[in-house]
């Protein structure tokens, strides 16, 4: 930052403060928008980044409350961050949006409007718009009556004079603010500095080094450290031409200020000075020293650049919307009285939607309780009548060949008998095959789906059955029973989910609800030892596993095939 520029924009950012806050922004934290009082404690916390994002959201916060002035005092802290992160451009912009949001003949914006017009100069200044920054502070002045206030701009004007080397103006205007001013007062060092140094590029046989040095006396007693650092910067360029010792002397000190204050623009300044005052080694430390800090503060404007470019682009969506907000009140309410009526028609919609789906899943489940019911019936009539044709049809034709031939030899009788025995096996067989007990389980499971509660089943298939031992099928179906006995009786679950998983090293059955867990609950109560009973004779583990909430078991044994 050049030095002179320094008084320029702290003198700035006392303007835009609250009087008697810490904030350096124009707003009150009295506000019902949280996003705005967050916005406001990060800037009392100096992370201007996090206060940007957030004065964008109290922004967006406002514009859905029809809140104008609300979103216009958001753009307005939004500018003033934006300048003094670099981003002059892009705090012009914002600045020229608020003014959509603010009205000059309201005096209760007229505080907001002058902070806006004030940092408009500061950000034209900077990009050395030198009239439109003169146009927008004597905006500024027209819009305030505080003494203070005024004094800020006449300052700000005078060092607008000052860049455009109009050098008496300048000095008339910080002549006639320090008579105004008493010596104690917090603003005498930094205008005697600026009276100073136009006085000296007015006339330069006029010696300011006891103007600056005075300066540093008085600001020192009021602990402000930022104005003794521009004070050893205008002392150390004052020297630089006429004195090496003190030019260096006051650079170093300025230096070692101005890294305690952090900021790295005056750092680079009096790295500057130091290297045209060293020479050999001593120089290229300082060189390089200066170039490492210029990368790191270009680095951190063109980053904040960027973040804020993505955040003003949705500005432009926010004056659209705020646009639509000053439509007449007759058709706004005509829009919401409308919204209305779609609203309730699409949940009366929903509603229907609910009730429908509800009722076909009642009745689906009934229609296959019954068809499982009327399959269950079906197999045990074709079974019937595999039995009488089979064996009985079988025995029948052995008696009748006995009765008939007295001289059947005893091995024709045996070999006649155990073509039956084989016959009946093979029906035995045939039915272990033919009852579906994918289905069984279904019809078992879906028994205490209800209403209350959700069943999802996953991987019931004949894959999974097909080669599990009839007796273990009867066994694992009194288990599951005694699972979802369980969880009806105890556990409130809304969702059950059991999930059948067979791969090479075995067989599992996984059981997961969402209800209350097991938590008073006893084995001789719930079940569980009854299940761990029948799964010992199958060589299978039941185990509870971790969960947050509700229970999750997992039934397990080993693929016999393998």
């Amino acid at each position: 930052m050049p030095k002179f520029l320094f008084l320029f924009l702290m003198m700035t950012m006392v303007c835009c403060s609250d009087k008697g806050s810490k904030s350096h922004h124009p707003l009150s934290k009295k506000s019902t928008n949280s996003f705005y009082e967050k916005a406001c404690n990060f800037l009392d916390q100096d992370r201007q980044d996090s206060a940007f994002v957030y004065f964008d959201k109290a922004r967006v916060h406002f514009l859905k409350k029809n809140d104008s002035f609300g979103v216009g005092k958001s753009l307005i802290n939004m500018a003033i961050i934006q300048e003094a992160a670099g981003d002059n451009f892009g705090s012009i912009e914002t600045s020229l949006s608020a003014l959509d949001y603010l009205k000059a003949n309201n005096p209760a914006h007229h505080s907001f409007l002058y902070s806006n017009f004030n940092n408009l100069g500061v950000a034209s200044n900077n990009l050395k718009n030198y009239q439109d920054a003169i146009n927008f502070y004597e905006k500024a002045l027209t819009l305030t009556k505080d003494p203070i206030d005024q004094l800020m701009i006449d300052n700000n004007l005078a060092i607008v004079y000052h860049n455009q080397k109009k050098y008496g103006k300048a000095v008339g205007i910080y002549k006639k603010l320090l008579d105004s001013l008493e010596s104690g007062s917090e603003f005498y060092p930094k205008l005697l500095l600026n009276y100073s140094r136009s006085q000296w590029y007015r006339n330069p046989l006029f010696d300011p080094s006891k103007n600056y040095h005075q300066s540093i006396i008085l600001s020192q007693k009021n602990h402000d450290k930022w104005t003794v650092d521009a004070a050893y910067a205008f002392l150390s360029d004052y020297y630089l031409n006429k004195n090496a010792d003190s030019a260096r002397f006051y650079a170093e000190k300025m230096l070692t200020l101005a890294v305690e204050l952090k900021y790295p623009a005056d750092q680079l300044e009096a790295l500057q000075n130091l290297i045209k005052l060293s020479d050999g080694q001593k120089a290229q430390r300082y060189f390089d020293r200066f170039s490492k800090t210029q990368d790191s503060l270009i680095n951190s404007q063109n980053k904040a650049k960027n973040q804020f470019a993505l955040i003003r682009f949705d500005s432009e969506k926010a004056k659209a919307d705020n646009l639509l907000l000053q439509k007449e009140h007759n058709v706004h309410e005509y829009k919401m009285e409308r919204q209305k009526l779609i609203i309730w028609f699409l949940v009366l919609i929903f509603l229907s939607v609910v009730a429908g789906a509800i009722l076909y899943a009642k009745r689906r489940k009934e229609r296959l309780l019954v068809e499982a019911d009327k399959k269950l019936q079906q197999q045990r009539l074709d079974f019937s009548k595999q039995v009488h044709d089979v064996v009985a049809n079988g025995i029948y034709e052995v008696m009748m060949t006995i009765e008939h031939q007295n001289d059947l030899p005893k091995e024709r009788i045996l070999d006649k008998l155990e073509l039956m025995y084989e016959k009946s096996r093979d029906l035995s067989y045939n039915r272990r095959e033919e009852i579906d007990f994918k289905d069984q389980i279904f019809s078992l499971i879906s028994s205490f789906d209800d209403e209350h509660t959700k069943i999802v089943i996953i991987g019931n298939d004949n894959h999974f059955w097909t080669s599990i031992d009839p007796a273990f099928k009867l066994e694992l179906f009194q288990v599951i029973r005694e699972l979802l006995v369980n969880m009806k009786k105890h556990s409130q679950s809304s969702q059950v989910i059991l999930r059948f998983v067979k791969d090479h090293d075995g067989y599992s059955i996984n059981y997961k609800d969402n209800g209350v867990g097991i938590s008073g609950l006893t084995t001789e109560k719930n079940g569980l030892a009854n299940i761990k009973s029948r799964l010992s004779g199958m060589h299978g583990t039941f185990e509870k596993l971790p969960s947050h909430s509700g229970l999750v078991f997992r039934i397990y044994w080993e693929n016999p095939e393998k």
